[in-house]
């Protein structure tokens, strides 16, 4: 699995950018926060079954969970979880702030607990019944053996999971805790490397940098909508200025309606490109570009490929 991580808006990126600009001479570079002062944005489609984790589950949904998993360690550091009034994901960012900050000792009794008590409530599911894709219960005794002292763990809890069947796509925008666990899937992202981590790597953790980028909210995070256009492709709507990802499966289309370079990669089978000027087989495991002067062109699919553009 991904690490768990989040990525920041622009505003944020600039600031800690700027903050860093005195340590980045003499630290390694993965030891930096910030890579650049841009934003970091990102859609995944699946090409196999993914399991994901992304974004906080309201805390009336997280406390039941604690009581039946930790009752011991609930009890002596997450009492304060019963008082929870209208403000409940400030109650939600002390729980994970608590997490994360708790002492190595005291972390390792609460994670056996925890362990302990996932091996013996065998109602807890492992995986769905079809073995497509992991459950909580699944990411957290998957990952132990890794990380058996990782604060991470109790996130397959604490944030959604999120199945994406092939052919489905999740967008998450900068500010979302995230993971994907298992599958496999094209993802397009803004340009930048800012990614800070939050569990479940060998990683650098900066804990008080992560709760100033996070937003700690319960709520859904839904599924990307799609549309097929006017040429036949499928669009994955994304909310950015950035990128936008078109699907192709097997056929013939006609396109004339363009905005930008275009990123085309074929995953599966091949792709016949026709212009004006020239015609060319794309092969699968392929990247070409197709430059934004290009007026038209015709694709003759026999597989599946991908096109990346930038929306205007």
């Amino acid at each position: 699995p991904l690490s768990i991580q989040v990525h920041p808006t622009k505003a944020q990126a600039e600031e800690g950018w700027a903050k860093e600009e005195l340590t980045r001479a003499h630290q390694k570079k993965e030891l930096w926060n910030y890579k650049d002062p841009n934003r970091k944005a990102e859609v995944i489609y699946a090409l196999t079954p993914i399991t994901a984790m992304c974004g906080f589950r309201p805390l009336k949904q997280i406390i039941p969970v604690l009581k039946l998993l930790i009752p011991n360690g609930y009890a002596k550091h997450f009492g304060y979880l019963d008082t929870v009034q209208e403000d409940s994901d400030k109650l939600l960012a002390k729980l994970f702030e608590d997490l994360y900050t708790m002492q190595s000792e005291q972390l390792v009794q609460l994670v056996d607990e925890y362990i302990a008590s996932l091996k013996k409530h065998e109602e807890l599911p492992f995986a769905t019944g079809d073995g497509a894709f992991l459950e909580s219960k699944g990411i957290v005794l998957s990952c132990y053996a890794a990380y058996p002292e990782d604060p991470g763990l109790f996130c397959p809890f604490i944030l959604h999971v999120k199945h994406l069947h092939p052919g489905e796509a999740l967008y998450l925008e900068p500010r979302t805790l995230h993971a994907y666990v298992l599958g496999n899937g094209i993802e397009l992202m803004s340009a930048s490397d800012n990614v800070l981590r939050g569990g479940l790597t060998n990683k650098k953790v900066d804990v008080k940098e992560l709760m100033r980028i996070l937003e700690i909210k319960g709520r859904e995070v839904e599924k990307a909508p799609m549309l097929i256009g006017r040429s036949g492709r499928l669009h994955v709507l994304t909310p950015t200025e950035e990128f936008h990802l078109m699907v192709l499966k097997s056929g013939t289309y006609h396109i004339n309606e363009r905005r930008s370079i275009e990123l085309v990669f074929v995953t599966e089978g091949q792709a016949v490109f026709q212009s004006a000027a020239e015609k060319r087989t794309l092969e699968k495991g392929s990247c070409h570009v197709i430059a934004a002067s290009l007026a038209s062109y015709t694709l003759e699919v026999e597989g599946t490929l991908f096109i990346a553009d930038v929306p205007r």
